[in-house]
């Protein structure tokens, strides 16, 4: 009986202690601290509105859209990038648009000149602080502006702790880009991403 009841009792310690580093584990990341910190790459347990982490071999696959050459949609484009621990997610995807897509088929969509000033992502809303030349270079055209806007919003949200994503200029929620609203926070359209 005495074997038993010591059996039980240590069975009880191992569960307890398991639990314990199961959901006890360090969190030093904080919701709502701007995300150009390094993301944690050694399997923690993370918040919800924390930053994504990279793989471990330091490469993480991301879809980015592109205007299609139509101008009637936003296409994806697939890239496997090389990520550093100090690298923002965020960041890495809106430089990589910059960039522009890969495909002659398709269109970049970021204005020339474009700076991204800040990002950061909190309670599922990706906000985006961009440079005047995102407004003042843009080639125009309502269509235009809604290729830009879906491109980055759809790239974005392909993060899974991002539902819409809040474009400021210089600092300032905008009323408008020239035609399209920009005053509260985008969600994804499926209707303008090509499958």
């Amino acid at each position: 009986m005495k074997r038993v009841l010591i059996s039980i009792a240590a069975l009880t310690i191992l569960i307890f202690v398991a639990g314990c580093s199961l959901f006890g584990g360090s969190n030093t990341g904080s919701p709502g601290n701007e995300q150009q910190n390094s993301p944690n790459i050694n399997n923690e347990i993370k918040e919800p509105d924390s930053e994504k982490s990279p793989a471990e071999n330091g490469t993480m696959t991301v879809t980015l859209y592109f205007g299609d050459f139509q101008a009637e949609k936003v296409a994806p484009e697939t890239r496997t990038l090389e990520i550093k621990a100090e690298d923002n997610i965020e960041r890495v995807i809106f430089n990589e648009l910059a960039k522009g897509p890969a495909s002659e088929e398709l269109d970049p969509v970021i204005p020339e000149g474009t700076q991204l000033l800040s990002i950061k992502t909190e309670k599922g809303v990706c906000t985006l602080d961009l440079s005047k030349e995102f407004v003042e270079n843009h080639i125009g055209g309502s269509v235009a502006e809604l290729m830009t806007i879906s491109s980055i919003v759809a790239s974005l949200t392909e993060l899974p702790e991002i539902d819409k994503v809040q474009f400021l200029i210089e600092g300032d929620v905008r009323e408008f880009f020239i035609h399209e609203a920009l005053d509260t926070p985008i969600q994804r359209n499926e209707s303008i991403i090509k499958k």
